[in-house]
C-alpha cells in the first residue's frame, strides 16, 4: 500500500512538471523596447577623415637645368623671406648671357651702319633732284637715288627689329642666370627636402613634372583638410565649429572652424561617390603637429536646444493613405513614403506621421507630430504588437 502511494505521488509530480513546462512554452507577445519622447539638446555633426596640412606652403622647383652646387639649408630649418636656399651651377648660363650681350652689340653696330647709309642715300637724293632740275641728269638717275633711299629705310627698320630680338634674348639669358639662385619666397619652415648637393635638377613641362627640391610652409596656421560626401557637404558652412582629433596625439581634441569649402567635387573611383574638400583651421594648434598626420574631423552643423527628441531607430519610412492608415503591398502603389513613429495606445502600435529636424547619432528632433511624454516603440514596430 505504501509503495502504491509513493508511485502515485511520483506520477503526480511528473504530471505537474510536464504541465508547467507546456505552460511556459506557450505563445507570448513580442517583446519590444519603448521610450517616451522627451526634451534634450540635439546636435547634428558631419564626420570626415583627412590630414593635417599648412595653410600656406610653397613647393620650390627648379626653372633651369643644372647641378646643385650649394645647399645651405636642412629639413626642419626655419627660413626667412629672401634667404638663400640653393644655388645651381652658373657657368653655362653666364656663357649664354655673354653671348646674347655680344650679339646685341653687334646688332646695334649694324643699326648705326645703316643710319650712315640712310644719311648718304638722303644726300644723294637731294643732289640728284637739284641736278635733274638743271637738266644735268636723267630720270633714271633720280629713280635709282629714290630706290637707294627706300632700301636704306627698309634696312634700318629691319636692323632695329633685330636689335629688339637680341634684347629679348639677353633678357631671357639674364633671367635664366638669375634662376640659378633660389631664395625663400616667405617666412616659414622647410618641411620637406628632396635633393642633395651635387644632384641635377630639371624644370617641369606641360606633361612632365619638374624636380620639387623642397617645400617651405608657414607652420603658424595649420589646417585639417578632409573630404566630405555630397550628401553631407550641403550642411557644412563657413565658420562652423569643429573638433579635430589627431591619432598621434591620442584622444585630445583640437578646436577649429571651417574656413574653406570646395565648389567642385571629386569622384571617388573606389566608391563611385562625389566628395568635396573641406578645410578646417585649428584655433590653437598643438606644437607637436606635423604635416600629413591623420586627422579626424567632427563638424558641428546644427544644434537644437530643448528639442523634442526620440531615438533615431524609432523613426521609420512607411506609406500612408489619405486617412493616415498604413498601406502595404499592392495597395501601397501611388503613395509616397513618409517618416512615422509607432505610438502605444491601448496596448497596440498606432502609426503617427512626424516631421524630423536636427539629428545626431542617437536622437532625432521631432518638429511636428508628437508631444512630450508620448510613449513609442524604439525597435521594429508593427500594428499587431500587443505585448509591451
Amino acid at each position: 500500500m505504501k509503495k502504491a502511494l509513493i508511485a502515485i505521488g511520483v506520477f503526480a509530480v511528473l504530471a505537474l512538471v510536464i504541465w508547467a513546462s507546456v505552460r511556459d512554452t506557450g505563445p507570448k507577445g513580442t517583446e519590444v523596447e519603448v521610450q517616451a519622447a522627451e526634451f534634450r539638446t540635439v546636435s547634428s555633426r558631419v564626420k570626415a577623415t583627412g590630414e593635417i596640412t599648412p595653410e600656406k606652403r610653397v613647393d620650390i622647383s627648379a626653372k633651369v637645368v643644372g647641378e646643385i652646387i650649394n645647399l645651405p639649408v636642412v629639413e626642419g630649418q626655419e627660413v626667412r623671406a629672401g634667404q638663400l636656399l640653393l644655388e645651381i651651377e652658373r657657368d653655362l648660363y653666364e656663357s649664354a648671357r655673354n653671348q646674347a650681350r655680344a650679339a646685341l652689340r653687334q646688332a646695334e653696330v649694324s643699326v648705326r651702319r645703316q643710319e650712315v647709309q640712310l644719311a648718304d642715300a638722303e644726300r644723294t637724293m637731294r643732289r640728284t633732284k637739284e641736278l635733274i632740275t638743271d637738266g644735268l641728269v636723267s630720270q633714271e638717275a633720280l629713280d635709282a637715288a629714290q630706290l637707294a633711299l627706300d632700301t636704306a629705310v627698309v634696312e634700318i627698320e629691319a636692323q632695329q627689329h633685330t636689335v629688339e630680338q637680341f634684347q629679348s634674348a639677353l633678357q631671357r639669358a639674364e633671367d635664366d642666370l638669375a634662376r640659378t639662385t633660389i631664395r625663400s619666397p616667405m617666412d616659414g619652415t622647410i618641411i620637406q627636402l628632396n635633393a642633395e648637393q651635387g644632384e641635377t635638377v630639371v624644370p617641369g613641362s606641360t606633361n612632365l613634372p619638374g624636380s620639387v627640391i623642397m617645400t617651405v610652409a608657414d607652420m603658424s596656421v595649420l589646417l585639417a583638410e578632409v573630404e566630405v560626401s555630397e550628401v553631407d557637404v550641403i550642411n557644412v558652412a563657413l565658420g562652423q565649429e569643429a573638433e579635430v582629433t589627431v591619432d598621434a596625439l591620442g584622444t585630445e581634441h583640437q578646436k577649429g572652424h571651417v574656413v574653406e569649402i570646395a565648389t567642385s567635387g571629386r569622384k571617388d573611383p573606389a566608391q563611385g561617390t562625389i566628395r568635396f574638400a573641406v578645410k578646417v583651421a585649428l584655433d590653437d594648434p598643438d606644437p607637436s603637429l606635423r604635416p600629413a598626420m591623420t586627422a579626424k574631423v567632427d563638424i558641428l552643423t546644427a544644434t537644437s536646444e530643448e528639442a523634442l527628441a526620440v531615438p533615431v531607430q524609432a523613426v521609420v519610412k512607411r506609406r500612408l493613405d489619405e486617412e493616415g492608415e498604413e498601406v502595404r503591398g499592392s495597395d501601397a502603389k501611388g503613395y509616397d513614403e513618409v517618416d512615422v513613429v509607432y505610438l502605444i495606445e491601448d496596448g497596440k502600435a498606432v502609426v503617427r506621421p512626424v516631421v524630423m529636424g536636427v539629428s545626431d547619432v542617437l536622437y532625432v528632433e521631432i518638429t511636428e507630430g508628437l508631444q512630450v511624454g508620448c510613449l513609442l516603440y524604439t525597435s521594429d514596430a508593427a500594428d499587431d504588437y500587443l505585448t509591451v
